[in-house]
């Protein structure tokens, strides 16, 4: 079996898999540490690979197995056309891998709802060819706050259902929510007239926010960036 850890910035992400077939996916405080041990020795890892934004090892010596630390140097099952490989985020690679592992032959646009809004672009051939960054929901409201002398800071309202503001806080959530999702589907209808036969996946934190955006043909998928390292994982490790 292989285990997969996502590390952000306050949390990380696990998924244990058997071969390309995700069997669970766990999520852990830094403080949690010893549950996270309990969990993954129920398990007979084999191959384990990292990808972490941060600088906090967790110590994966109770299992005794080489780790394998997810880099830009990393040998990829897709081809990245990236004019700057060495910024791009490796969450957006290994969301593109995913998309890629689970609609082979087909172009994918990512949409990934997290701190940022990444939207990115796999040919039907397995390239990488690039993507936009937008800011995310929480960023849209901090800013609207803190760029204004009067405009209140707000927590999103996922059950919003007005389609246009009559107060000043159901105002503010029509225009970030709504705005989100016209920017969604905006880039949709755009890049499926420029791909034919586009595959849509949407993953992030922040997803359930968007249940108002044209879902058709559209794959939601919490798990794609765990899909994404298992394959970037397997791929590595029969290269050794």
């Amino acid at each position: 079996m292989n285990l997969v850890v996502d590390q952000g910035n306050t949390q990380f992400k696990i998924g244990i898999f058997d071969n390309s077939q995700i069997i669970h996916s766990y999520r852990f405080n830094y403080s949690d540490i010893k549950n996270f041990q309990r969990t993954v020795s129920n398990y007979p890892v084999e191959f384990i690979i990292v990808s972490s934004v941060v600088d906090t090892p967790i110590d994966f010596s109770f299992l005794n197995k080489e780790v394998i630390v997810f880099s830009h140097y990393s040998k990829l099952p897709i081809q990245n056309l990236y004019k700057t490989p060495n910024t791009l985020g490796l969450d957006r690679l290994a969301n593109a891998t995913g998309a890629w592992t689970m609609n082979k032959n087909k172009a994918s646009l990512v949409i990934d709802c997290g701190t940022c809004i990444k939207y990115d672009i796999v040919s039907e051939h397995g390239v990488y060819l690039g993507g936009n960054i937008a800011p995310g929901l929480q960023m849209r409201f901090k800013s609207l706050n803190a760029f204004t002398d009067k405009l209140p800071l707000l927590t999103p309202n996922a059950s919003l259902s007005e389609t246009y503001g009559t107060d000043t806080e159901s105002s503010l959530q029509c225009g970030v929510i709504l705005g989100i999702e016209h920017e969604i589907n905006g880039f949709i209808s755009r890049y499926k007239k420029e791909f034919n036969g586009l595959t849509i996946f949407m993953t992030g934190g922040d997803l359930k926010y968007f249940d108002k955006t044209d879902k058709r043909g559209i794959f939601a998928n919490q798990n794609l960036t765990l899909i994404g390292l298992n394959e970037i994982l397997k791929h590595n490790a029969s290269l050794q």
